[in-house]
């Protein structure tokens, strides 16, 4: 019996069965209003704040090298401008 055989007789047994009768909906709401919001910890604490000053750095690094990626990826910039003031 090759895969696809398998498969489809494990499709088939699959769709005979019943889903088993089990509701969760009323003890999950519950423990989702009982639970209180925990509060955050030193460490982790610590570590938002390590992580919003890279995200800081990080995009104030990306604001200021994209033009000098701009400038040297154009490496004919130099000369377009020279010529352009020459002829101004």
């Amino acid at each position: 019996m090759n895969i696809e055989d398998r498969l489809r007789v494990l499709a088939r047994s699959a769709r005979n069965e019943s889903p088993p009768s089990v509701d969760v909906a009323d003890r999950v709401v519950r423990v989702l209003l009982v639970r209180e919001p925990t509060q955050i910890s030193l460490p982790e604490r610590t570590w938002m704040w390590m992580a919003g000053l890279s995200v800081a750095v990080a995009a104030t690094v990306l604001v200021v090298a994209i033009p000098f990626y701009e400038a040297w990826n154009d490496p004919f910039i130099e000369v377009v401008e020279t010529i352009s003031w020459v002829i101004q």
